[in-house]
């Protein structure tokens, strides 16, 4: 017979208002009531005293253990479209678990935790006593075990169980001086890492004892010990660190005096071909610089600096020639509109592709002046070829050809060949683009935002999304037939794709639509 869970969910948000507590209160409820077996589980209001007024600040309920994962999936989900600080308390017979977060994937360990069993099982107990023991010398000793051995009968728990739940305390070094052994090897592994990645910036990455500690934890090695050898390896990386600064100033030195030489027999030369010449250096050095960064270092801004006094630019020149290098090594951010793309080009260098996606819905309805207004058919008219070249081929630069503009709609082109309704070609484009999966007969198919695939793992065009075009998106991504009509058909008029015989395809892509009848949008 299942366990009762007794479950307390609170609001602790400090910037929500008595009503908007009264109302996410609500629509909480109403998400849990409608989980399966959840309809006659009684909710009772949590009230507090706020400025002489009662309101309600969240709920307590008690529902059978084994609806608990799906609990807090619900939860999970909730905090993934909107992200309130909360405070959840579970207690299981005589275990409490509680969490404050705003953070969905806070809640998914807790989640792996229910889904195990542990929490209802007698192993649960057997394990907390062996993690114990294994926590404080790092290993589990005669005395140790013996002592498990007669907890495990007590239990009622057969010896290849508990032999099971020590191999997960101990994990696969059994002993301290594995542990010790495996944990040295890391660490010198992790610092020479350090050494690759910081050779031009010294104590530029990041300190690697947090993670250090973490594995420290996870072996059951005891902090202090995992300390000391961590200290070891940093006191060496350290005294090495400052022996290449040391070192890089005096090339740098040696630099600086070969410029001056430079410049002293430059200065010989005719005066056009000087200042031609000393163009192309800067170029040149401007390349170099941008060779894998967008905007050069401190370092290599100090040599740009350097390199434009002593070849007589003026500031305006060259950072016309820094633009044009930039623009050539990473894409243009011309606009028609007067909006700056140079936000959205840093996000696709990164490879922020999420951030960049949202990026792009912000320039293109400033590019509008829609006041964050979604973009209707009516509308879409007025975005300026320069403006949607420019978005398209940023994107396509920085996927490899595998997002943007052009690559949706060779993706469409496709379609109509396939799908001869035009219903049908606009379910499949959706399809295909991996923006809508399958309907059914009480299934649309739209997937939340928050679902869709913001990596280069995605589909041929499933990136910039179309989300200036969606009313809202606090439920699903959701776009109209004739707002993804008018889109299409502007884009052809402002970029037409090359008459080709057979557009390219992702072959990954959906091109057929599945599944029962597909409602009206």
């Amino acid at each position: 017979m299942a366990q009762n869970i007794a479950c307390l969910i609170k609001f602790v948000e400090p910037q929500l208002k008595h009503d908007e507590l009264d109302t996410e209160v609500r629509y909480l409820i109403d998400d849990l009531r409608d989980l399966d077996g959840m309809g006659q589980v009684r909710f009772d209001p949590i009230l507090e005293t706020r400025e002489a007024a009662q309101v309600k600040v969240g709920t307590r309920f008690v529902a059978p253990s084994d609806l608990l994962v799906s609990i807090l999936r619900r939860l999970r989900d909730r905090l993934y479209y909107k992200p309130l600080e909360t405070w959840f308390l579970f207690q299981i017979s005589d275990l409490n678990l509680q969490i404050q977060t705003d953070r969905a994937d806070d809640l998914i360990d807790l989640m792996a935790t229910a889904q195990s069993g542990l929490l209802f099982s007698p192993e649960r107990d057997y394990l907390a006593e062996a993690e114990t023991y294994s926590r404080t010398q790092g290993e589990l000793s005669s005395t140790e075990l013996d002592n498990l051995n007669l907890l495990r009968q007590r239990l009622g728990l057969s010896a290849e169980q508990a032999e099971r739940l020590n191999a997960r305390v101990v994990g696969p070094y059994k002993t301290q001086a594995e542990k010790h052994r495996y944990f040295d090897e890391t660490a010198a592994a992790e610092f020479d890492r350090l050494r690759q990645m910081d050779a031009d910036q010294p104590f530029a990455a990041k300190d690697p004892w947090p993670v250090l500690q973490e594995l420290a934890e996870n072996l059951a090695l005891p902090v202090p010990e995992a300390e000391a050898i961590y200290q070891k390896h940093w006191q060496r990386y350290s005294d090495e660190v400052k022996l290449k600064a040391e070192q890089q100033a005096t090339k740098t030195a040696a630099a600086a005096r070969l410029a001056t030489e430079t410049k002293a027999e430059g200065d010989r030369q005719h005066q056009v071909q000087q200042a031609r010449e000393h163009l192309e250096q800067y170029l040149a050095l401007c390349r170099q610089t941008m060779a894998s960064s967008l905007y050069p270092s401190a370092f290599d801004q100090g040599r740009l600096d350097q390199a434009r006094r002593l070849r007589g630019l003026s500031i305006e020149e060259a950072i016309a020639l820094e633009t044009t290098v930039r623009n050539e090594l990473y894409g243009g951010i011309e606009s028609a509109a007067g909006v700056d793309y140079s936000r959205l080009r840093d996000l696709l260098l990164q490879q922020a592709w999420q951030e960049a996606d949202m990026e792009t819905e912000a320039v293109i309805l400033k590019a509008l002046n829609c006041d964050m207004q979604p973009v209707t058919a009516a509308t879409v008219q007025r975005l300026p070829a320069v403006d949607l070249a420019t978005i398209d081929a940023l994107w396509s630069r920085h996927s490899n050809k595998r997002f943007g503009f052009k690559a949706q709609q060779q993706v469409h082109r496709a379609q109509q060949h396939i799908q001869q309704d035009d219903r049908q070609q606009w379910l499949a484009f959706q399809q295909a683009l991996g923006w809508r999966e399958p309907p059914s007969l009480f299934y649309q198919g739209y997937r939340p935002y928050h679902d869709l695939n913001f990596s280069l793992e995605a589909p041929l065009g499933h990136l910039p999304t179309w989300r200036w075009c969606c009313l809202s998106l606090s439920d699903r991504y959701r776009l109209s037939l004739d707002v993804m009509a008018a889109v299409i058909h502007h884009l052809s008029l402002c970029m037409p794709l090359d008459p080709a015989p057979t557009p390219a395809v992702d072959p990954a892509a959906p091109t057929v639509l599945t599944g029962g009848q597909t409602r009206a949008v």
